[in-house]
């Protein structure tokens, strides 16, 4: 069975425009099973769209294709309406291509929740975003490795994952990752340390803009990372940017944490009004 042989090709092309002093989505062509519901503005006026699961998650040979551009001035969030199921896969895999053009000005929210990988799941997901001058993107990357009630926990096959962020100066972040269960001991000393899922947030761009001093941020906000059951550490990238990496036993901690410093982003430095996820 080849890749070619089955599965879905979905695809999902975004274009969201300025238009009367407010962020409008003016393109939205779909092809099941990605599709989105309407696009609702949350209390900070950032237009917000919600991805849907009408076949109830990935399944094997699945293609998935999403285009977003975020136009000029812009404020787009997207998100998902629940976590990401990626059922067994036993003779192949799923793949998933997401570009992102973020216009001049723009602010781009990119935070879907988990991704479940269930037993024999093969994932492998690329991601490229680029930023135009005086754009800025977060973005999170959460996964919880197989369903611990069902005994599922780190017995998916495979799940890839690469992101490319590049800026009008050139790479801004390169992060890979390649993980096979079968081939490593991931419950050890610098991997999962016995905790049973993982995240990362990412903010990139033009920070300075906003008066973000990336290291001084991580400075002042690292004890939002200190949760009981949960490790964590925040950095700054070499520019523009800062990475926030953590494990924990519960998805919940993890929402919680990226949540609140993707709210301190909002509130304190763009000066927008607090807006809670509406899940």
């Amino acid at each position: 069975m080849s890749l070619g042989d089955v599965g879905r090709d979905g695809v999902l092309k975004l274009t969201f425009d300025q238009q009367m002093d407010s962020t409008v989505l003016v393109e939205n062509y779909s092809r099941p099973p990605l599709q989105v519901m309407r696009p609702i503005l949350d209390a900070a006026d950032c237009l917000c769209v919600y991805l849907l699961s009408p076949t109830g998650g990935i399944v094997q040979g699945d293609r998935y294709r999403i285009e977003i551009c975020v136009g000029d001035n812009t404020h787009v969030l997207f998100t998902t309406q629940s976590a990401t199921k990626v059922y067994r896969m036993p003779q192949d895999y799923a793949e998933q291509i997401v570009d992102i053009d973020v216009g001049r000005g723009a602010i781009f929210e990119f935070v879907p929740d988990a991704s479940i990988l269930f037993a024999d799941a093969d994932f492998r997901q690329q991601m490229s975003v680029n930023l135009q001058p005086g754009a800025v993107a977060i973005l999170y990357e959460i996964v919880m490795p197989g369903r611990v009630a069902k005994g599922e926990h780190l017995r998916f096959r495979r799940y890839a994952n690469r992101l490319v962020v590049r800026d009008a100066i050139g790479l801004l972040l390169y992060d890979t990752a390649d993980i096979q269960p079968m081939q490593l001991d991931l419950t050890v000393v610098g991997r999962l340390e016995g905790f049973t899922c993982w995240g990362s947030l990412y903010l990139v761009g033009d920070l300075e803009k906003w008066n973000m001093n990336p290291t001084a941020f991580c400075e002042a906000h690292r004890g939002v990372l200190e949760c009981e059951g949960a490790i964590g550490s925040i950095s700054s990238l070499y520019r523009n940017g800062l990475c926030v990496r953590m494990l924990s036993n519960r998805l919940e901690t993890i929402y919680k944490v990226f949540d609140e410093l993707r709210a301190v982003v909002r509130t304190q430095y763009m000066n927008l009004r607090d807006a809670p996820l509406r899940k």
